[in-house]
């Protein structure tokens, strides 16, 4: 009898501890530039104490100076990767609280890619856009993450309407773009001018010979692309980055030429097909 009465006592000390330990929420995942608040949610004590740590850290928990309300307010920044906890005393006792992890939102920087074709080319000389009067290519910016607050700008103008993800550029100037990620809709963030120049070295239409004058295959690629293209149109091939930096260029000797691009990273280029009196460039997917 005695033994049961004790063990009812003991659990009764453990229940009534455990119904007297406070109980902490807050904000757990913060934006740049913004605070959080952690606060104790399941009743009131005579003082409180508030404790951090790094969770990826061996180290004891650190008492915070001035940190001795219900409340604690933290910056996105000081308390990034931070545990919390608080420590609570009622009628001379103390209670330790349960922990909460803080973290930060983080993402890719913005950028804009390109839909080159026929009628755009870019030129690695000016690192711009050669636009052919009359035609357009398609702008985007890399969405997920940036998917709210969109808002594309012609020569510093903002475009009326232009607020999605992809944009049809139709005339020349000078393009940027503003967009922020949905999950911090306050934090935007806007991209370097695409120069977009017109082009009056070029023609418009059926008659274009360039459109017909070579197919490359297959696009996107992995190992290797065929140029096919009619013998003496075509003298030499340029691959360039999207920074204009040429990365492999070669002969056409043939009206076949096949091109190991194994050694290319991963991504978006731009094939140059020059000749003695035209030139035709193509985008070029490597995955």
């Amino acid at each position: 009898m005695k033994k049961k009465l004790l063990k009812l006592l003991l659990l009764f000390v453990s229940l009534n501890a455990f119904a007297q330990a406070p109980v902490i929420e807050g904000e757990l995942m913060l934006c740049p530039w913004t605070d959080g608040t952690a606060s104790v949610t399941n009743q009131t004590y005579d003082s409180y104490q508030w404790y951090s740590k790094f969770w990826f850290t061996e180290d004891e928990f650190v008492a915070i100076d001035g940190a001795t309300s219900s409340t604690f307010t933290y910056d996105w920044y000081t308390y990034d990767q931070s545990l919390f906890k608080v420590v609570a005393v009622i009628d001379g006792t103390s209670y330790e609280s349960n922990t909460i992890q803080i973290d930060s939102w983080n993402w890719t920087s913005l950028f804009t890619q390109f839909e080159l074709n026929d009628y755009a080319s870019f030129d690695p000389n000016s690192s711009s856009i050669l636009l052919c009067q009359g035609g357009s290519f398609d702008i985007s910016i890399n969405n997920p993450p940036f998917s709210v607050n969109i808002q594309w700008y012609k020569d510093g103008v903002a475009i009326t309407d232009a607020t999605n993800p992809i944009y049809t550029i139709t005339e020349p100037g000078l393009y940027e773009v503003i967009a922020a990620p949905s999950f911090c809709p306050n934090n935007s963030s806007n991209t370097f001018g695409v120069d977009v120049i017109a082009n009056y070295d070029c023609n418009l239409g059926i008659d274009n010979p360039n459109q017909q004058s070579a197919v490359v295959y297959p696009n996107p690629a992995t190992t290797m692309i065929n140029i096919n293209s009619n013998l003496g149109v075509f003298d030499n091939y340029n691959i360039v980055d999207m920074m204009g930096k040429s990365i492999l260029k070669g002969r056409i000797t043939d009206v076949q030429t096949i091109i190991s691009i194994e050694s290319l990273a991963n991504g978006v280029y731009v094939l140059e097909l020059v000749g003695e009196n035209q030139k035709t460039t193509h985008k070029l997917v490597k995955q």
